[in-house]
């Protein structure tokens, strides 16, 4: 039926008062419309086997105090989760707001006027007073349910908003996490930089020694210089980085970023391997995921109410008054008046803006279940990078490791060497900075590793 053919005459107010709002679909049916047909949803993760239930506290499960006591800080000052608890209150608060169109509402009136009268033949002046007290009530009745579709979006955009809330707090305790390692990185590359400035300092003194008793030539010194001076300017590159990322930190925790926050030396050890549990757990288990499902709930209301919006709408009103009036006395009539009123208001012509805003929920209804589609394949494609690179980060910061090893060995071999005149300068200090560069390596390794399980924890919607 053509959405502007809706007349219903006022009879009907009677035979269907009522209405019940239609069911809400099924987290099935949203999950089957919001997925392609051939996308079929694994029941292990392709990047590991290991299905059993996601347990919470993975916070504590890195053995870091200092750790603990930084989420604990972002967690009450933290202005982006500050902002993100008032959302939830408005949201609540807007339930209250549409919910009250289902009561009635009740007011008063007071009022007061005094008339002169210059007008008299006698020309005498005359006065009248009036007042008036009234009380009334209005009432929107309720009968296709469009009110109450719309209390049932405002409730269903609390639900949203308080798991928006939740996965915020998930979200600020693993970036405080992620940060709070940044920062150990940065602190051990500064450490590191420090420790080149010093070998190529050495070098270039062992160099001058032996050019200075003619053991070398003046290239080597000129060499060694060199990488002295840019090992100094990567120390200020490393000094920058380390303000940079303490300065992150300490606005994560809602502190002044004054790059006074004392880092750690070293990372902790990595806890043991994660239970990933089954990919469909994770619908129901990740708040992100849950809010995106509500907002497809929230939007069916929506479009309810407003395709119920095209069909008449009926109030009632009461008013009990006490007006004082001149005339009223002079007709000896009675100053007590008291009304009732059932009226309706039928759309019948409006621009064509009632079937405008049907169509517009329901492109917003589409609207939210692709953004849930979207959201459930982003979070599948999170885990199972999270899990792959597990294994794999695993396996390289072991080969890392034993490259540094090598390497190790391999420079101190060159040192005895150069200083039995075997091999030149050149030949150490490219080992040597093969050695410095190796070291990163696994400084950086070590937190990509440490990175990755947070994310992944984060990904499972694991609670911290």
């Amino acid at each position: 039926m053509n959405c502007r053919n809706w007349i219903y005459p006022a009879a009907v107010v009677v035979t269907i008062a009522g209405c019940a709002l239609k069911p809400l679909p099924s987290p099935k049916e949203i999950l089957d419309e919001a997925l392609p047909p051939q996308t079929g949803i694994p029941e292990q993760w392709v990047a590991a086997t290991n299905s059993a239930p996601v347990h919470s506290g993975w916070l504590q499960s890195f053995n870091d105090p200092t750790l603990v006591a930084l989420v604990n800080e972002a967690l009450a000052n933290n202005r982006d989760l500050l902002a993100a608890a008032e959302a939830v209150a408005i949201a609540r608060e807007t339930i209250a707001v549409v919910g009250a169109q289902l009561l009635p509402q009740i007011g008063g009136q007071l009022g007061g006027k005094r008339t002169y009268d210059f007008g008299g033949r006698d020309d005498v002046k005359h006065s009248f007073t009036h007042t008036l007290i009234a009380l009334g009530l209005n009432w929107e009745l309720d009968v296709w349910g469009r009110l109450r579709a719309e209390r049932a979006a405002a409730a269903i955009d609390y639900e949203v908003a308080a798991l928006d809330y939740a996965y915020a707090r998930q979200s600020l305790a693993a970036t405080v996490a992620l940060n709070w390692y940044l920062v150990s990185e940065a602190q051990q590359l500064l450490s590191l930089a420090e420790r080149a400035v010093g070998i190529y300092t050495r070098l270039y003194d062992l160099a001058d020694f032996r050019y200075q008793s003619g053991k070398t030539s003046q290239l080597d010194v000129a060499d060694s210089r060199a990488r002295v001076e840019s090992a100094q300017a990567n120390l200020q590159s490393a000094r920058i980085a380390f303000g940079r990322a303490v300065r992150s930190l300490e606005v994560l925790l809602g502190r002044y970023p004054a790059a006074e926050l004392a880092a750690a030396s070293h990372y902790p050890a990595v806890p043991p391997v994660v239970a990933a549990d089954t990919p469909i757990a994770l619908v129901s288990r990740r708040p992100d995921i849950l809010a995106a499902e509500y907002a497809v709930l929230a939007a069916f209301r929506r479009q309810e109410a407003a395709r119920l919006a095209l069909r008449p709408s009926f109030s009632l009103s009461l008013t009990a008054e006490r007006l004082g009036d001149h005339l009223l006395e002079q007709l000896h009539l009675s100053q007590d008046r008291a009304s009732a009123q059932l009226g309706s208001i039928i759309p019948i012509y409006e621009g064509g803006a009632l079937c405008a805003y049907v169509r517009i929920t329901t492109a917003q209804q589409a609207q939210a279940v692709a953004n849930y589609g979207s959201s459930l394949l982003s979070a599948f494609r999170e885990v199972e990078n999270a899990l792959e690179s597990e294994r794999l980060l695993e396996q390289r910061l072991g080969f890392a490791r034993s490259s540094l090893a090598d390497r190790d060995r391999a420079v101190e071999i060159a040192i005895d060497q150069y200083q039995a005149g075997k091999r030149d300068l050149l030949w150490v200090e490219i080992l040597q900075t093969e050695q410095l560069v190796a070291q990163a390596e696994v400084i950086k390794l070590e937190n990509q590793r440490l990175a990755n399980r947070i994310q992944l924890h984060l990904a499972l919607g694991g609670d911290f």
